[in-house]
């Protein structure tokens, strides 16, 4: 059992602007082995920066295809405020299916930013010459880096991190919208969990997020047909998933210039365990505070053959295994 590493591009141009949003793909050619995570390594240069919280509040879309396979498809609802101290949606969403978002602590006006984004995928790639084709979409950096920050240069590479431990595939499912009328009507949302090629394709969970940094849900909370009969406070999702532990970490650089910063929850995101719930069309029952536009992210997993490579023996298996990681956050206990 073998995990290593590999640089599969680096772009000095794929970076965010400091002139409005933007939008790169970026496409190239990988090797074989069992895909576990695929890491996003950003790295800025800035002068006259004021860097309020983490580099992932600065991704707008995620877009990952691999042979024609779309793998990885997620959209923000909201942009962060200008100035916000509170964690980057992606990186969120990322730490709550069992990936790794971390941005290299700093001090608030230090001149590098870097950030590294481990998304779980579980794909084993074994055709001549495995196709990555990556769609990503920034903020504009100002929001994040400080109204006077410029970018003189930077740069953003993907690595592969190979593991034949792998035992879980992992597919972000493209979000479905619902416009709520608001005045804490209980409306009833179908999200879909299209049919897919997966073999025992299961529900890990779902994100839902909010078209503001507010939660704007009723007293009545939330209700999910395939967890309980009744609706469920939003404190107590908080609790089911251990969010509540402060299970939300980010780099807040005005907290601490040499750590990372936890806390209880994230206004305007929630993610929901559905501990690998039959792959099937999703129904709640939400009550909206205000008229506003959510979006919901279901997430896939299913059985992986990994590939076994031939390489120098380790002697200790890192298992790669998203449906295990997702419910031992859930299940962990208070302080751990």
């Amino acid at each position: 059992m073998t995990v290593t590493y590999y640089q599969l591009n680096k772009s000095s141009t794929s970076i965010p602007a400091v002139a409005g949003s933007s939008q790169y793909i970026d496409g190239f050619y990988g090797v074989n082995g069992t895909l576990e995570y695929l890491i996003g390594e950003i790295d800025l240069t800035v002068a006259g920066m004021a860097r309020t919280t983490d580099l992932s509040s600065l991704v707008r879309a995620m877009k990952i295809t691999i042979n024609g396979d779309i793998i990885h498809d997620w959209i923000s609802g909201s942009a962060p405020e200008a100035g916000s101290a509170i964690a980057g949606r992606y990186g969120y969403f990322v730490n709550s299916i069992g990936g790794r978002s971390l941005t290299v602590p700093s001090a608030t006006g230090h001149t590098k930013a870097v950030a590294y984004i481990a998304i779980p995928i579980g794909y084993v790639l074994n055709t001549p010459t495995p196709r990555f084709e990556i769609t990503t979409e920034f903020y504009d950096a100002n929001l994040v880096l400080g109204a006077g920050a410029t970018i003189s240069s930077g740069s953003v590479t993907w690595w592969a991190r190979f593991n034949s431990a792998t035992q879980r595939s992992t597919r972000v499912i493209s979000g479905t919208s619902y416009q709520f009328a608001g005045a804490d009507i209980d409306e009833q949302v179908v999200v879909r969990v299209p049919q897919t090629t997966l073999q025992g394709a299961t529900v890990l969970g779902c994100l839902i997020q909010n078209d503001s940094e507010a939660n704007e849900y009723s007293p009545n909370g939330i209700r999910q047909l395939a967890l309980s009969q009744f609706s469920m406070p939003i404190s107590l999702h908080k609790w089911a998933s251990n969010e509540l532990d402060n299970g939300v970490v980010y780099d807040n650089p005005v907290a601490s210039s040499t750590s990372q910063t936890y806390h209880s929850g994230r206004a305007g995101v929630l993610f929901v365990p559905l501990y690998a719930l039959e792959a099937k069309d999703l129904t709640w029952i939400i009550g909206s505070s205000a008229a506003t536009v959510r979006f919901f992210h279901p997430v896939l997993t299913a059985p992986l053959n990994a590939t076994q490579e031939s390489r120098p023996t380790q002697t200790q298996q890192a298992i790669g295994n998203v449906n295990k990681t997702v419910i031992q956050m859930t299940e962990s206990g208070t302080g751990i």
